[in-house]
């Protein structure tokens, strides 16, 4: 796709910089005011912009406040959902601990399905965690609440607090996470376009931000060929997901490139405990670059746990019984 490109960019370079100046200056997003609200009756929220969005609860959660001992919210990631975080619906509420699930804007279960594949501005994902994450604390008043993030969703996480939190001294230590929890940070991108390639990436994205494209139309990979477990690949694990998402805007895209390049930074500003679970056979960051993202964060207390049989879905994977053993004990030490 991006090749029948080129001969626009070699004929119209004038026209077309005029034109991205134009589009760039126009691009600042402004948001709706709402007020956000939590049902319980049909597990619906809505969001700051009154957006209606489904959550979701894992059963068996404790009875009465006594019996609880924290609450964790989990962000999914690209074209994921809450119920990829199943094995935690399944064990935590046993140990005292509520499990809310956020879904997504824009991916497989936005109730607006023009919308699937398409975000404005990925500050709309961070201003729905943040009052996704107040509206459950204003539920469960004094106990700890950690974030669960996977892939994308760690950078969304990452970036509601370094991006908007931070903006409201007086409530930001009183409002942060008890703790965030990693799994397969989007740190990095392992396979490198050339400069030519980004370039073209980049003009597209403003000039035809509502446009299209698979991810193995902007790879230019096989789906079949991107492990995502040791025993399955990504065209095989969307094949059967009812929640997969085909294609993205270009604007989503671009909105994800912008959180994942100014991720390092701003790790540098984390200060809560932090547990990045990840694997050397990742197929969105390589080892060095989790790696490096993973020294970048600025708080004292923080773990990284590698898995080295498995691949970028780590609850899905052979070591998953590990991964939850290590998320377990490291959550059980937080909100003890």
């Amino acid at each position: 796709m991006l090749a029948c490109y080129d001969t626009v960019l070699a004929r119209g370079s004038r026209w077309l910089v005029s034109l991205v100046l134009l589009l760039m200056s126009m691009s600042c997003a402004s948001f709706k005011k709402g007020s956000p609200s939590l049902s319980m009756e049909d597990k619906t929220w809505s969001s700051f912009d009154g957006k209606q969005m489904p959550w979701t609860l894992a059963a068996g959660v404790p009875d009465s406040e006594e019996k609880m001992k924290a609450v964790v919210i989990t962000i999914h990631g690209l074209s994921g959902a809450a119920s990829d975080f199943w094995m935690l619906d399944e064990e935590w509420p046993k140990l005292g601990v509520a499990v809310y699930g956020l879904q997504l804007r824009g991916q497989g279960n936005d109730p607006e399905v023009k919308k699937r594949g398409h975000v404005a501005s990925s500050r709309l994902w961070q201003r729905d965690l943040l009052a996704f994450h107040r509206l459950v604390r204003k539920r469960h008043p004094g106990k700890p609440v950690v974030w669960y993030a996977e892939s994308l969703g760690t950078l969304i996480a990452l970036h509601t607090v370094t991006d908007l939190m931070e903006d409201e001294d007086r409530e930001r230590d009183r409002e942060l996470p008890a703790g965030i929890i990693m799994s397969a940070p989007a740190a990095g991108l392992r396979m490198q376009a050339s400069q030519l390639r980004l370039r073209i990436i980049h003009t597209l994205v403003q000039m035809f931000p509502w446009v299209r494209v698979s991810l193995t139309q902007m790879a230019g990979l096989d789906e079949k060929q991107i492990q995502v477990t040791a025993d399955s690949t990504h065209g095989g694990q969307m094949a059967v997901t009812p929640h997969h998402v085909s294609k993205f805007s270009l604007r989503l895209l671009g909105e994800v490139d912008e959180m994942m390049k100014s991720s390092r930074k701003a790790a540098r500003e984390l200060r809560m405990p932090v547990l990045v679970l990840a694997s050397p056979h990742d197929v969105i960051a390589d080892e060095g670059q989790v790696q490096e993202f993973f020294e970048s964060i600025g708080s004292k207390d923080k773990e990284i746990r590698w898995y080295r049989e498995s691949y970028h879905l780590l609850l899905h994977d052979r070591e998953r019984e590990q991964v939850m053993k290590d998320a377990t004990d490291w959550l059980n030490r937080q909100v003890r």
